[in-house]
């Protein structure tokens, strides 16, 4: 294990708080750590550290920059089994999911090393004789990274990778019931050889912690990935002082299913995106807005293969779906679930708490409900748990109109064997993702991820397009000799 507190300047230290934070095993309850709270004089002296390294970081050429990366992927490839664990235990998804994170951050790493060997800017033609005109990426400075507990270290890798090898220095804040498998990512980066103050993490940091890092002067750019309210109220603190903000928020994702579907693999990718991390993602599918032909058949098949999931802890052999990460989601769940049934909505299966293999942990039963309305509150608001709520419509027209309802605009799907369906669907989903025989949660690497509406701010991440916010182009105008002659 890593070693306990904070990473600052180089070193580990602790935390400087009053309180103690506790973290607890969602599958079984039992604690995990106690540590003191991250409060603002730890942030500052993160901040500072970080200011201070900017200008020896920015210097560092690009392709040396990559090469940390190539080297901090071979570190964490080196603790993949290490690092999935302490997720799993952490935040609950089984262990087969935590690998695959592992080995998304691995690639994420080298993807973003190569970015280092590109060039990254232009040379752009001029209206007069003798003048060549550059363009070229220079680093913002500070990149503050304030990341959630659904996915611990790929969320983060995303910015913090980014962030590094466009020559700016970062300081994380992970959420706090993930601080283990964030100190094992963050001692693999140490391992590799990043300079000291380069990369700062805060852990155990509460709300004081994360408004501080918001706020700071020094703190040059804030890339966020948590909630829509969260991230609606860092826009406006950052947009006061001009600073940019890569924001990816909540989603209220549906995947329609057309009368011409294959519904063998329309059920496939409703239970990946449905189910997988128990719909504890910004992608999960939530809504299933089917044509009213085939809603008997469908709902026939997605019953069956609901109730065939094993619930119980990620680490344990054949689990197939693991516990929520945090006590507090189970009420909040429960409490829309029973109030869409109160409105008239039938539960097909689940709708209940559960107990893990020794009776205990914060487990919710796989959950599907028809006879949804389009505005009803379950159909609105993001679950982020394992419910699905299925809309019947008439024709493709009613299915958009319904994806297009809510506030959020992240992920869309649909299920087809029309090209017209799919061209349209492609064209009139208001989201930021669009996948045709696809479930919603199907982003592959290099591709720009982000959303639209109450979903984010329109800056993508997972891609080159991160570097749009982590940068500012600066442009050379070089003259020489005789372009004064120039009308």
């Amino acid at each position: 294990m890593s070693p306990a507190g904070n990473y600052i300047n180089g070193a580990w230290v602790a935390p400087t708080g009053d309180g103690i934070f506790s973290s607890y095993n969602p599958a079984t309850g039992e604690l995990i750590e106690q540590s003191p709270l991250s409060n603002e004089r730890d942030v500052d002296a993160a901040v500072h550290s970080a200011n201070h390294a900017f200008s020896l970081w920015r210097a560092v050429p690009d392709g040396q920059r990559g090469d940390v990366l190539f080297a901090i992927a071979d570190e964490i490839r080196a603790d993949r089994m290490q690092l999935a664990q302490a997720m799993t235990t952490e935040m609950g998804k089984v262990l087969s999911e935590s690998l695959a994170e592992v080995d998304v951050v691995i690639a994420h790493a080298l993807f973003m090393a190569g970015e280092g060997k590109r060039t990254l800017g232009e040379v752009l033609p001029s209206s007069r004789t003798n003048r060549n005109i550059t363009t070229r990426r220079h680093p913002r400075g500070v990149v503050a990274c304030i990341t959630p507990w659904n996915f611990p270290i790929v969320l983060a890798a995303y910015k913090i990778f980014a962030a590094l090898i466009s020559g700016n220095t970062v300081v994380w804040k992970p959420a706090p019931n993930v601080s283990q498998s964030a100190r094992l990512f963050v001692a693999a980066v140490e391992r590799a050889g990043l300079p000291a103050g380069v990369c700062n993490l805060i852990c155990s940091g509460g709300i004081e912690a994360g408004k501080a890092l918001v706020e700071h002067p020094d703190v040059a750019v804030v890339a966020f990935t948590g909630s829509t309210p969260v991230g609606r109220s860092i826009a406006q603190t950052c947009g006061a002082r001009f600073a940019p903000t890569l924001l990816e928020l909540g989603g209220k994702n549906a995947i329609i299913v057309m009368e011409d579907a294959n519904l063998e693999d329309a059920v496939s990718g409703i239970m990946q995106s449905g189910f997988a991390t128990s719909g504890q993602r910004c992608t999960a599918a939530s809504r299933i807005i089917v044509h009213a032909s085939i809603e008997q058949r469908l709902v026939e098949l997605l019953t069956d293969r609901i109730e065939g999931l094993v619930v119980g802890s990620g680490l344990e052999p054949g689990i197939t779906f693991g516990p929520l990460a945090l006590e507090s989601q189970l009420e909040r769940i429960d409490g829309m679930v029973s109030r869409a049934i109160k409105s008239g909505a039938r539960l097909v299966t689940g709708g209940t708490r559960l107990s893990g293999s020794d009776n205990t942990g914060y487990f919710y039963a796989p959950t599907l409900i028809t006879g949804v309305s389009a505005q009803d509150e379950i159909a609105q608001n993001e679950v982020f748990g394992p419910v699905l709520s299925v809309i019947t419509v008439a024709d493709l027209d009613e299915a958009i109109a319904v994806n297009n309802s809510t506030e959020f605009g992240l992920s869309s799907a649909i299920y087809t064997q029309s090209l017209s369906y799919a061209l349209r669907a492609s064209d009139e989903c208001e989201s930021g993702l669009v996948y045709v025989n696809s479930g919603t949660s199907a982003a592959e690497l290099g591709v720009p991820f982000g959303g639209m509406k109450n979903s984010g701010n329109g800056h993508a991440e997972v891609s080159r397009h991160a570097l749009d916010v982590m940068t500012y182009l600066k442009a050379t105008y070089l003259s020489f000799e005789g372009n004064q002659r120039d009308l």
